[in-house]
């Protein structure tokens, strides 16, 4: 009976749960093709010539028989083998794999003593004589290292290599392992017992730096798979007849991509994404810049799923609202006090009620920037302000960004009257000049005006403390959100303790409706948040991203040069936070060339509306990303030069996000 239970348990495993039979790849390696597959019976024949010629090298390292060589080396021999490994990774005991270059067997690679419980496995690899040296192992095991850790959810990886190996020491070491300690007499061999050294990884060492650095050239994986847009088309008409807009923000529009070309997703991971009809893109300005980590990161998932079978929502405060709102405060020493929501309008618009409870006033002073809110008071300044009071638009005035004269003249003409500065201290394109912040910051003080620093960018982006950090000058309440939670939604109001209590109970002013929301505290979110927490202090998600970014930079530069249209396009702005630049023949910021930009990249397997980076981009996204741009810009060239996109662009330009009418793309 135990026997039928074990095997009842094993039939239930499909094979996503046991992340076999999967091929692996092909990763292009030095302009060889190089694939991890399952073995199979009719391998016997390449295996058996391959393990033969080999006998000098590969028999001192095998375990001692009573069988002969040709015996041990036969293609019935692997059969055998094939069949045995092959049971043991349907039993979940090993994940089995032949290595192939341009489809001919090269050796062996096997993830043995599967335990799944501890979420460890060991290492098996063997390479043929012909293909040392060429960069196939390293590629195979790191290919392998990331399926382990990625999709079948392992935690440790060890390694024996006999002692005095160097060769496969080094190997190891390249791909992240580290050596562990001795293991002696660990194997005997015909020469007799064998020391090994010991070699790990965890997935906790951030190996993604040394795996991921590769060019997958498989159909599913190869970005801008060239299968067209047709199911995304039918799905986006659907979007139309049931969403307004087709999308749930206007910034994820059909309307700000070229006709017939907004792909609709499906699935991400890393810096990719798959839209319905099966393409892969590398994605920029992931999330509307809210994923920093990259898609479905792992840490963050299993904290999720660490609180998801407690329960979500719940009658009183749960004790991770406590240990998030710490891990918070010791990440911004700027703020007292913190609460938390799902979207960045309910910290700002909740910033602007504290405001003006706090001042008694009702003007709410902006800096010239892009967005703060979905809320009258700022889309009544915007051009989409439609169905907001002419009253409550009055009510909101601008300054401009690095311009202390534009502020102060509003604090003369409407003296007594602000009750609040909103604004980014710094933006993509615009970092303060010296002594604006601090200039600000005294005008506010000088006039009794409550300084609100808008984070949501900034924040996880320019520094884990935001932007205040950065530059040193304290705001009295900051607006957090984007990619706090990676993706998981939500948002947070922080700031000085005598204007968050008035939305407490440790006052006697008249209290505030402050962010009181069903959702704001639910767990999983938090969850989300506190691993990414981690992540920053654990790591250095900021410092890859400013490094990917200035290599993309330079490169998509260098390519504009060399094509000559270093004047139309560029890449700008903080390396963590690039934007481009589209311009016409005459120097012009243009939409329509912006959509023909946009549709060359979509046709290479580039998606994005800006090249806003994730710590999960990776050399070759980047790689990859370069030379999509420079196939694009020759295109952009061959326009500039016939004097317009006419016979290049498919269909009408984008438009703005926020416009009064649905012309120029109105269905």
């Amino acid at each position: 009976m135990p026997g039928l239970i074990r095997q009842s348990l094993r039939t239930r495993a499909t094979p996503e749960e046991l992340g076999w039979p999967v091929v692996l790849g092909p990763v292009l390696t030095r302009g060889r093709m190089v694939e991890l597959r399952p073995p199979v019976a009719a391998d016997g024949r390449q295996w058996s010539e391959l393990v033969r010629a080999d006998q000098q090298r590969l028999e001192p390292k095998w375990t001692v028989s009573e069988r002969s060589w040709d015996a041990r080396t036969s293609e019935r021999a692997w059969r055998d083998r094939c069949g045995g490994l092959r049971q043991r990774a349907r039993e979940g005991g090993a994940l089995p794999f032949v290595i192939t270059v341009d489809d001919v067997i090269a050796g062996e690679l096997v993830l043995d003593r599967v335990d799944r419980a501890r979420g460890s496995a060991e290492v098996d690899v063997w390479i043929g004589s012909p293909f040392e040296g060429t960069a196939v192992t390293a590629t195979a095991l790191r290919v392998l290292v990331r399926h382990a850790f990625a999709q079948v959810g392992l935690r440790r990886l060890t390694a024996p290599v006999p002692a005095g190996d160097h060769t496969a020491a080094a190997l190891f070491a390249r791909c992240g392992f580290r050596h562990e300690g001795s293991l002696r007499a660990f194997r005997v061999n015909k020469t007799g017992p064998v020391d090994y050294e010991l070699w790990s990884l965890l997935d906790t060492d951030r190996p993604e730096e040394s795996i991921s650095d590769l060019p997958i050239v498989s159909t599913v994986d190869v970005p801008g798979g060239g299968k067209g847009f047709a199911r995304s088309d039918r799905l986006q008409q659907r979007l139309h007849e049931l969403i307004p807009g087709g999308a749930h923000t206007y910034a994820r529009g059909s309307d700000q991509y070229p006709e017939g070309m907004a792909p609709v997703l499906v699935r991400g991971s890393g810096s990719r994404v798959w839209d319905a009809d099966g393409n892969c893109f590398v994605e920029y300005g992931m999330g509307l810049r809210s994923v920093t980590l990259g898609h479905a990161y792992r840490p963050v998932l299993d904290a999720v799923r660490g609180v998801l079978a407690d329960g979500l929502s719940f009658t009183r405060p749960s004790e991770l609202e406590l240990a998030a709102a710490e891990d918070f405060l010791g990440l911004v020493p700027g703020a007292d006090m913190v609460k938390f929501a799902k979207n960045g309008s309910d910290a700002t618009t909740a910033a602007v009620r504290l405001a003006r409870a706090a001042t008694g006033r009702d003007l709410v002073a902006i800096c010239d920037q892009p967005f703060f809110s979905v809320d009258d008071w700022f889309i009544g300044a915007t051009g989409m302000d439609a169905g907001i009071p002419e009253v409550t638009a009055r009510q909101t005035v601008r300054f401009r960004f690095n311009d202390l004269d534009s502020l102060r003249a509003l604090f003369e003409e409407h003296e007594g009257r602000i009750a609040c500065v909103v604004m980014e201290a710094a933006t993509a394109l615009a970092e303060p000049e010296q002594g604006f912040l601090e200039g600000v910051r005294a005008l506010c003080d000088q006039h009794g005006t409550v300084l609100v620093f808008d984070e949501m960018i900034t924040g996880f982006r320019w520094s884990a403390g935001g932007a205040q950090s950065v530059y040193g000058v304290r705001p009295d309440l900051s607006c957090w959100g984007k990619a706090m939670g990676n993706g998981f939604p939500i948002s947070a109001l922080a700031g000085r303790r005598e204007l968050m209590e008035l939305g407490g109970l440790r006052t006697d002013s008249r209290r505030v409706f402050l962010m009181s929301t069903t959702h704001g505290p639910e767990t999983v979110s938090l969850a989300a948040f506190r691993a990414v927490v981690r992540a920053y202090t654990e790591g250095d998600p900021i410092g890859i991203m400013e490094r990917r970014g200035a290599v993309l930079a330079e490169g998509v530069n260098a390519a504009a040069a060399e094509l000559g249209v270093a004047d139309q396009v560029a890449a700008v702005g903080r390396p963590s936070c690039l934007i481009f630049t589209t311009r016409d023949g005459d120097g012009e910021p243009s939409q329509a060339y912006r959509t023909l930009f946009l549709q060359e990249l979509l046709r290479r397997g580039v998606l994005g509306q800006s090249f806003v980076i994730s710590a999960a981009h990776t050399a070759a996204d980047v790689e990859h990303t370069v030379s999509a741009v420079r196939e694009a810009l020759a295109v952009y060239r061959d326009a500039l030069h016939e004097g317009g996109i006419g016979q290049f662009l498919v269909g009408r330009p984008v438009a703005p996000a926020l416009r009064p009418f649905a012309a120029p793309r109105r269905l």
